[in-house]
């Protein structure tokens, strides 16, 4: 249920980071380290720095799909939930690729005024900024079914549970912007990852408990 041009833009930009980070591992002495300023710089960092932007879209590719697999619905249902689909991995698409293109080029000892930090400041802010843009998204979307019977919410539960998800994001997304920016960046990467771990057992959650509540439409 993702728009096709979109997952195919993804996937060949997803082809291409992987490809350029083994063509750079292959200009390196020794593959374990990059690096981090420029050739003849005595600063290296962990050659698993660059495949960091690999494994976060290959990570939300994973959700997304693992989210939407179970859904499915009429045409003029299903529409609304490609494009925002879409939108959500395109717009990691661009942010995981320019992370990518960012230590790649600085490797090479290119864009050495622009600081790591800042840049890392800017990817949480305007993420975060588009996490709450999507988060009051949610709540209009239409009501899908469910693959399975025991996982079909009818439409009263899928509204509650679209608007708490749309809180959720929400909350996710004003953290995002204005709580990571604040952490050491090695700290960020784990902690968002985490969050985001945790943003999907809370909304599991929410979801079983809901199904579980006497609903105005079966009474």
């Amino acid at each position: 249920m993702i728009d096709r041009k979109a997952l195919w833009i993804s996937l060949l930009v997803l082809i291409a980071m992987i490809a350029a980070d083994f063509w750079r591992l292959s200009l390196l002495p020794d593959w374990h380290y990059i690096p981090a300023e420029g050739p003849g710089n005595g600063h290296t960092i962990s050659v698993l720095v660059l495949f960091v932007p690999v494994l976060g879209l290959t990570f939300t590719m994973g959700v997304l799909f693992s989210r939407e697999w179970l859904r499915w619905g009429p045409e003029e249902a299903m529409q609304p939930w490609r494009r925002y689909n879409g939108l959500a991995l395109l717009f990691s698409t661009a942010m995981m690729a320019s992370a990518e293109a960012f230590n790649l080029a600085r490797s090479l000892g290119a864009l050495q005024s622009v600081s790591r930090i800042t840049l890392a400041h800017v990817i949480f802010v305007v993420g975060g900024i588009f996490m709450m843009l999507t988060g009051n998204m949610l709540p209009k979307m239409p009501w899908l079914s469910a693959r399975f019977r025991r996982a079909q919410l009818n439409p009263w539960q899928w509204n509650r549970q679209l608007r708490f998800a749309g809180k959720v994001t929400f909350a996710f997304g004003v953290f995002m912007a204005v709580g990571l920016p604040l952490l050491p960046v090695k700290m960020a990467i784990p902690v968002t990852l985490g969050l985001t771990l945790a943003f999907i057992a809370v909304n599991y959650w929410h979801r079983a408990k809901v199904k579980r509540e006497p609903s105005p439409i079966e009474s």
